[in-house]
């Protein structure tokens, strides 16, 4: 652990909530979908040939398909840290050995030195409390000249919730997402080859306030932070913050929700 730099993460809250909404995430994730569909696109354009590939942060295992289709004889380790969503990942592909579900967290990777060709990542980095250690870790079980690619939420997500619950009181109350440029100085700093990063950002709309605060409930975006407030929200509260939102982010009748996407990758 880092003394200078503790876990703001409660990792339990996290485990729990992927754990909780496990059978509903697929409905749902549209979002996720979409940017797993860009992400595996950007291998297009890198050639690769990997024996082993470590999809890190799985979920209920959207990648792990695209990924044996397009490199057809290698192995797909599949880890995330909720069980449901990897029992998920196992009733989908039926007879997907239970060797190469790994039920870990991404910080503390059961795998030896020098292994993974490819690690794949979608929409999970930002679970991660110490994120240049973690790239400290994937260079670590990273084969010579493989490549690891990822997507993330990037600092700009959910603003108009940061900014709505800034209104109504102090605590924090959304995920504190990382910059682009940190993310890719930590690349750097772990010794990660030739990183690269950039971004885009996606806009949600939602016909209704209740809808919005729903699809992050069901996609388990819930606040994990371990100074969060404790305890059901009230009813006056809530509407002030619909309120609050309302005068930010709501126009032609729907409620707007931003997205930013960083992606990016390096060779180990």
């Amino acid at each position: 652990m880092n003394l200078l730099n503790p876990p703001r993460l409660d990792k339990t809250a996290v485990k729990k909530s992927f754990n909780r909404c496990a059978g509903q995430y697929d409905s749902t994730a549209v979002l996720q979908e979409e940017v797993l569909s860009r992400l595996l696109e950007r291998l297009d354009y890198i050639r690769v040939t990997p024996e082993l590939i470590l999809d890190l942060g799985c979920g209920t295992g959207a990648a792990v398909r695209p990924l044996h289709k397009r490199y057809k004889k290698s192995t797909v380790l599949a880890l995330d840290m909720a069980d449901e969503m990897l029992a998920i990942t196992r009733k989908k592909y039926g007879m997907f050995k239970s060797k190469w579900l790994l039920n870990a967290d991404m910080e503390q990777l059961p795998l030896k030195d020098n292994c993974v060709d490819l690690l794949f990542s979608s929409l999970a980095l930002q679970w991660s409390n110490d994120l240049e250690q973690g790239f400290r870790e994937f260079k670590r079980v990273g084969r010579q000249g493989g490549l690891m690619m990822f997507s993330t939420f990037g600092s700009n997500t959910l603003k108009e919730l940061r900014d709505s619950w800034a209104r109504v009181d102090a605590s924090p109350r959304v995920h504190n997402f990382l910059d682009m440029h940190d993310v890719g100085d930590m690349m750097l700093a772990a010794g990660l080859s030739q990183p690269v990063v950039d971004m885009e950002e996606i806009r949600m709309e939602y016909a209704s306030f209740s809808d919005l605060l729903s699809d992050l409930k069901s996609i388990g975006a819930t606040n994990a932070d371990k100074s969060r407030q404790r305890g059901l929200m009230t009813a006056r509260k809530l509407n002030r913050l619909r309120q609050a939102y309302e005068e930010i982010a709501y126009r032609d009748n729907v409620y707007t929700a931003t997205y930013e996407i960083v992606y990016g990758h390096a060779w180990f």
